[in-house]
């Protein structure tokens, strides 16, 4: 099944078992507008819904993967009231967009599938939301990374400051957060940021795609409930995250149609041929 999915600012590419969303505004640095905001959590159920698609990876088009926000078309700084419109009513609007762009972030982290982040070139401000929101992130050697709302007298808010802790030590987390320096991506595989660095995007984009296939290759079940339990593990104790885990698998993978040809494909010498059920 394939969920329409159609947009100037985001295109989905298919490659056996793996998606690609691409965000796709190379002559703006691929930042974030409104429509590349909204087009996120479609793109992605729009994966989801197709039943060959079984890992994703998450680029960009042309020279950068996202310089962050479209301060230009957002107006950023330059909002005025409407007439008659009480400060109370404007800021519980500009609440409301921040929890939808916050929405959309979330939609990476609370996809059912792996997502694999490549990163080239600039990754700044929410570029950093989006990518701590994937499971895994890859970067080719011109990277660079910050946290650059601080810089220009934003606090972040679509999802760093509660993702990036996930991640990586305090400090360097308060490092990044508080100076909002620029790291290369030396810097960002010795903390931990990025998995791998890679020479070039092409070099890097391969190494994701073959990841994904990897990955792709397992038994659909029993990739999305391991990731199920990594999502629930974050807000669990260990002994009910234990407990979780347990009912989860006897209901789930231990019933699977999966489990039975794993067993069938190694008794007869042959690669199994996963249906996901």
């Amino acid at each position: 099944l394939w969920v329409d999915f159609s947009s100037d600012v985001i295109t989905i590419e298919k490659t056996g078992a793996v998606g690609t969303i691409w965000l796709d505004r190379p002559d703006k640095y691929n930042a974030l507008s409104e429509p590349v905001w909204l087009a996120i959590p479609e793109a992605l159920k729009s994966l989801e819904a197709d039943a060959d698609i079984r890992s994703i990876i998450v680029a960009g088009r042309g020279k950068h993967f996202c310089v962050g926000i479209d301060l230009v078309q957002s107006g950023m700084g330059t909002h005025q009231r409407p007439a008659g419109e009480s400060e109370a009513v404007a800021n519980l609007k500009q609440l409301q967009g921040t929890s939808k762009f916050q929405a959309s972030i979330s939609s990476l982290a609370e996809c059912p599938l792996p997502v694999i982040a490549v990163v080239h070139g600039h990754c700044l401000g929410a570029g950093i939301d989006m990518i701590t929101a994937c499971d895994i992130r890859i970067a080719a050697a011109d990277s660079n990374f910050s946290v650059r709302e601080t810089r220009i007298g934003l606090v972040a808010d679509v999802g760093t400051l509660q993702r990036l802790p996930k991640i990586l030590n305090a400090g360097h987390v308060a490092e990044l957060a508080y100076s909002a320096k620029d790291i290369n991506a030396a810097r960002a595989e010795k903390i931990g940021l990025v998995n791998d660095v890679y020479e070039t995007f092409d070099a890097a984009y391969a190494e994701g795609m073959a990841l994904a296939t990897i990955i792709a290759a397992n038994p659909p079940m029993a990739v999305r409930g391991t990731k199920f339990m990594l999502q629930q593990g974050e807000t669990l104790t260990t002994e009910q995250s234990l407990l979780m885990n347990g009912m989860f698998t006897m209901i789930t993978s231990l019933k699977s149609n999966d489990l039975q040809e794993s067993m069938h494909a190694f008794a007869e010498r042959r690669p199994p041929v996963y249906t996901g059920t």
